[in-house]
């Protein structure tokens, strides 16, 4: 009896910080390592007892290690993937941040260029650790990247998934930064020579690093005189949806949001843009509390305007591997307010389009029995290359 207590109470764990693990780097709340009575495969627990900042260090240089033995990034990362999903806890929630280091001094090692680059990208869709992998490769080549903007879309757009090149393409909003030594305005407006489908999403790099160097961490420098008003910040630039998306991660990564009232609590004093913004940001922090499709439900208890822009938070990627939770997902938009529920079933139509490769568009949305439905998910699909603006 005991053993099955634990084995439930470890498996709550896991689905808590599945969710995390869409996220590109975020700053979360203390998830514990733990290791399982009687197993031995605990992934790299040698690091699991140091104290914090030792303990960062440890796993990033222990990842490196394991990347390095092999020598072939685009196949090892799946693999680590798994062990680092298995083992669930702090290291799950802290891959895809640890992955940045670890890309960008593999990559600093090894030599990669925007020749080479697409055949180091790991082989997965996996928002975690090798997501981040991917990024930290397109962080150390922040200084060819301000030179010429476009030879990094060149390599982003070949990837073979679209999920791998909006990961690309993010990550180049985040070496855009760290090329202009931090200065945002010179990263976004970069970001804006790449066009209008690659330049939101580009932006939500630059805007992400920007409130990860606010604490200094992922190797970033805080800027002197550093704004920290969501508003006022996001309120300079065209972009305010992916600017205030990564605010909360970052910022206010230990709120608990709850439900309607906290995000009501949170963004109800702001209008127009600004309270997109902050809806979505706010909707992403409930993403560590609750499963997909639930969190969708909370969103559809809002009015309408406000119910699409918490849908912006929900974590989609951890759904691209089941079946079931993605029609549980889609599905819930029939809970939506009567105007929302089109454009809730194209959003899911788009976004669980992008991270299963197309199967979800090609195979799912056509054979939906619902013509509105059916209609709605299809254009959704259709629209699966055009920029995402907020994505985990």
């Amino acid at each position: 009896m005991k053993r099955a207590a634990l084995g439930m109470l470890v498996a709550s764990i896991c689905v808590g910080v599945s969710a995390l693990s869409g996220s590109a780097g975020a700053s979360v709340g203390p998830i514990p390592d733990f290791v399982i009575p009687g197993t031995t495969d605990f992934y790299l627990k040698e690091c699991s007892k140091l104290p914090e900042a030792r303990k960062r260090a440890c796993y990033i240089r222990k990842l490196l290690a394991e990347v390095e033995k092999t020598n072939d990034p685009a196949r090892t990362l799946p693999r680590i993937d798994e062990k680092v999903h298995r083992n669930g806890g702090y290291l799950e929630s802290n891959c895809h941040i640890f992955m940045h280091a670890v890309g960008r001094t593999w990559a600093r090692r090894h030599g990669v260029t925007f020749e080479n680059i697409r055949r180091y990208v790991p082989e997965s869709n996996d928002p975690g650790c090798s997501a981040g992998f991917g990024m930290g490769l397109v962080m150390h080549l922040g200084a060819q990247i301000v030179l010429n903007p476009r030879r990094a879309l060149k390599s982003c757009t070949r990837l073979p998934t679209r999920f791998r090149e909006y990961t690309c393409i993010h990550g180049a909003g985040h070496a855009l930064m760290r090329g202009y030594h931090g200065q945002l305005a010179g990263a976004v407006l970069a970001c804006t020579k790449l066009g209008p489908r690659f330049a939101p999403d580009c932006a939500q790099g630059a805007f992400h690093d920007y409130w990860i160097s606010l604490s200094g961490g992922d190797g970033t420098r805080r800027p002197q005189e550093a704004d920290e008003d969501p508003k006022s910040v996001c309120g300079r630039f065209t972009f305010l949806r992916p600017c205030w998306y990564r605010y909360f991660w970052e910022r206010q990564g230990y709120e608990f949001v709850g439900g309607v009232d906290g995000l009501l609590r949170l963004c109800g004093d702001y209008s127009g843009l600004q309270r997109a913004g902050c809806m979505g940001g706010a909707s992403l922090l409930m993403a560590r509390e609750r499963e997909s499709a639930d969190h969708a439900l909370i969103c559809s208890r809002l009015n309408p305007t406000d119910s699409l822009d918490c849908l912006r938070g929900v974590n989609v990627p951890v759904v691209a591997t089941n079946k079931f939770e993605q029609l549980r997902l889609f599905r819930t938009c029939a809970k939506f307010p009567q105007h929302a529920r089109h454009r809730c079933y194209a959003w899911f139509g788009k976004t669980l389009t992008v991270v299963t490769d197309g199967r979800f568009g090609r195979s799912t949305c056509p054979k939906l029995n619902v013509p509105d439905v059916r209609a709605a998910c299809v254009v959704g699909a259709r629209r699966a290359d055009e920029a995402l603006v907020t994505f985990s």
